[in-house]
């Protein structure tokens, strides 16, 4: 146990001398300061263009994080053979992956609480500087929730982009799947009921089925997303929040226990 903290105590000291965090870090808060801008012109939805604004902007941060350090530094490792350094000690492959895993995580939960605070006041401020009285129904607890299980989608991501180096070994080829996953996750959900509902193919089309077991590969990270419900202050099914936590939790364990099996099979 000491090992796996030891070798993520320095992964993650790594990523805060890494100038590119306080890059990203800073990129996010001149967008949370657009956000009060901008949702001006949005007057007559103010909390939704404040709140949309708001958990995109952790997002996109987080997922910049996500190419910048998970991708970069775990290919760095095998392409500049500084991995060779780290397993001559007494550290076995798995404790090698959950202790980058690990340290790479943290990361990604202090800035996403640094940013969700700092998303919170830009929402505040945005709705403060329009008026309350022109507020949707909206809850702060809510809010944080989302921002919670925004966070656990990066989590997601993160473990996928840990196994797409650990199968391709390539900074650009890992970059370019994660960010292939990214977009399908993100919609692929959405294209699956448009094409049900409307009946626009026949429910046993080849490309029907195709579309099933892509929902069930890549990650429902629509899931993930309840900006919608915040921004309108709908209530969310305390059921729905426990599966979704379950799914992403279940689907960070697969992903690592397939990054440990690729990496097993390296010659190193």
């Amino acid at each position: 146990m000491d090992k796996i903290y030891l070798v993520a105590w320095i992964t993650f000291k790594n990523c805060l001398r890494h100038k590119a965090l306080y890059g990203i870090l800073l990129m996010a808060l001149v967008l949370f300061g657009a956000n009060i801008i901008f949702t001006g012109m949005f007057s007559w939805d103010i909390t939704k263009a404040a709140v949309d604004f708001g958990l995109s902007t952790i997002a996109f941060s987080g997922l910049i994080l996500i190419f910048f350090f998970s991708i970069n530094m775990m290919s760095d490792d095998m392409e500049k053979k500084t991995i060779y350094l780290i397993l001559s000690r007494p550290i076995s492959k798995v404790q090698y992956i959950l202790c980058k895993y690990a340290g790479l995580s943290t990361v990604i939960l202090i800035s996403s609480i640094v940013l969700g605070c700092c998303s919170a006041i830009s929402v505040w401020l945005s709705i403060a500087m329009m008026g309350f009285d022109k507020v949707l129904p909206f809850t702060w607890s809510f809010f944080f929730l989302a921002v919670l299980f925004q966070t656990l989608s990066l989590l997601v991501m993160m473990a996928l982009a840990l196994l797409w180096v650990m199968i391709t070994s390539h900074q650009f080829t890992a970059a370019l799947l994660c960010l292939m996953t990214y977009f399908v996750g993100q919609n692929m959900e959405n294209v699956k009921n448009i094409v049900v509902s409307r009946k626009m193919l026949d429910p046993d089309a080849l490309s029907v089925k195709v579309m099933e077991l892509a929902s069930w590969i890549f990650p429902n990270l629509s899931a993930f997303n309840f900006k919608t419900a915040v921004a309108h202050g709908l209530e969310i099914n305390p059921s729905m929040i426990i599966y979704t936590a379950l799914y992403g939790v279940s689907y960070i364990g697969i992903c690592l226990c397939l990054s440990i099996f690729f990496f097993k099979r390296k010659e190193l």
